[in-house]
């Protein structure tokens, strides 16, 4: 028994935001009839958490298994366990934890059962770094993200869109210095991958003029030959930029 998430994957190796279509069929169902359900305190969901992973062969004493097991005590999909929530609606879990977030940092210190259970969520999704550059994402693009958190964000484009944008920004290699270099010089949509990476870069850039950073001392040897027009198109022969990073905007129904 596994208590890793069977998350989706799009083309370019991130996560699928959408829902599938069990997630679909379910959300549409609780939006004809969205009767609250009870929520239940969290020694009685860890309770029936372990009873699962008992019941599935598993090793109850793991808490990571525990915690996949866990049921959702809110929302549309309420009953439903974690490990099937991050398997089937990363978008709705994206949004709901980047919420939860927010309020936790602005000094919320509510312990309701469904604040418990989102608490319960967050260290769930905390397993997987992946998952976590998805959420760190949802702020970045609300404009609630921290600069640590912009690191995190997926490129999502090109040869090295598995790649973080710190990653890639600070890369020191030929090839990727060489793309991005590239992508700041391009025309992007609004809402694209680059359009996102674009701003980033302009941070980091900022951040490195001078009374930024220290003096970079000369160098005597002879500088790098910037890679060709051609060579760079090559880097990016697999680019989507036209495909904008699309978020499902559904409401967590407390």
């Amino acid at each position: 028994m596994d208590y890793s998430a069977q998350f989706r994957r799009e083309a370019t190796g991130e996560l699928t935001l959408k829902p599938s279509p069990e997630a679909v069929a379910l959300a549409a169902a609780y939006r004809k009839n969205p009767t609250p359900g009870r929520s239940w305190p969290a020694a009685r969901v860890k309770e029936e958490a372990i009873a699962r992973v008992a019941a599935a062969g598993g090793d109850s004493s793991c808490h990571q298994l525990v915690l996949s097991e866990s049921a959702l005590q809110f929302g549309q999909y309420r009953g439903k366990t974690f490990k099937w929530l991050l398997s089937n609606d990363v978008g709705y879990a994206a949004m709901v934890l980047a919420v939860h977030q927010r309020e936790r940092e602005d000094g919320d210190t509510t312990q309701s059962f469904i604040m418990g259970n989102k608490d319960a969520l967050l260290r769930y999704a905390g397993l997987f770094p992946v998952m976590m550059a998805a959420i760190s994402e949802r702020r970045v693009r609300e404009g609630h993200g921290t600069p640590a958190q912009e690191d995190q964000v997926l490129v999502g484009f090109g040869n090295f869109a598995a790649m973080s944008f710190k990653d890639l920004y600070e890369a020191t290699d030929r090839d990727r210095k060489g793309f991005v270099k590239w992508v700041k010089r391009q025309s992007s949509r609004p809402g694209t991958k680059m359009e996102l990476f674009q701003k980033y870069i302009r941070r980091r850039d900022a951040e490195m003029l001078p009374g930024s950073a220290p003096p970079v001392a000369a160098s005597s040897s002879a500088p790098e030959e910037e890679p060709s027009d051609e060579a760079l198109l090559a880097v990016v022969s697999h680019m989507d930029v036209s495909a904008a990073f699309s978020w499902m905007v559904l409401e967590a129904v407390s």
